[in-house]
C-alpha cells in the first residue's frame, strides 16, 4: 500500500503566497506537485502570523469568515494525486463586498441620525 500522496496546487494569480498547514510554501505560481503522507491538510492565502488583535470584534469576525473562505480544508489518500485550485480573486470579490455593506450600513445609521435630528427640531 502506498505510504504517501501528491498535491498539485494552481491559483488563480501569481504572487500570492500559500500555506500549507501553516508553513509557506511560497509565492505562486507553485508548479511542483507536493509529496505529502495521506491525510488532512490545510492549504490558506493567510498564514499563522496574521493579527487579530488590532480589528474591532465586528472587523474580526468578518476577518474570520475571509480566512476560511480562503482555506482549503484538502484529503490527501495514499497513492494519488489531488489536485486543487485556489481562487483569489473570488476572495478579493468577498472582500470589496464587505467593504460595500460596510458603506451601505454607515451610510444608513448617518441618515437615520440625521432625519431624528430634523424631526426633533420641526416638533421643538
Amino acid at each position: 500500500m502506498p505510504t504517501v500522496g501528491y498535491l498539485a496546487i494552481s491559483v488563480d494569480v501569481d504572487r500570492v503566497e500559500i500555506f500549507l498547514d501553516g508553513r509557506s510554501l511560497g509565492r505562486t505560481p507553485i508548479k511542483e506537485e507536493l509529496l505529502l503522507a495521506p491525510g488532512w491538510y490545510n492549504l490558506s492565502f493567510f498564514g499563522p502570523e496574521f493579527k487579530w488583535s488590532h480589528w474591532t470584534h465586528r472587523q474580526a469576525r468578518t476577518i474570520a469568515t475571509v480566512i476560511e473562505a480562503g482555506t482549503y480544508h484538502v484529503l490527501v489518500p495514499p497513492g494519488e494525486r489531488v489536485a486543487v485550485h485556489m481562487e483569489w480573486m473570488e476572495l478579493e470579490g468577498r472582500l470589496r463586498g464587505y467593504e460595500r455593506g460596510r458603506s451601505v450600513t454607515l451610510l444608513m445609521g448617518l441618515t437615520m441620525i440625521t432625519a431624528l435630528f430634523l424631526l426633533l427640531g420641526a416638533a421643538i
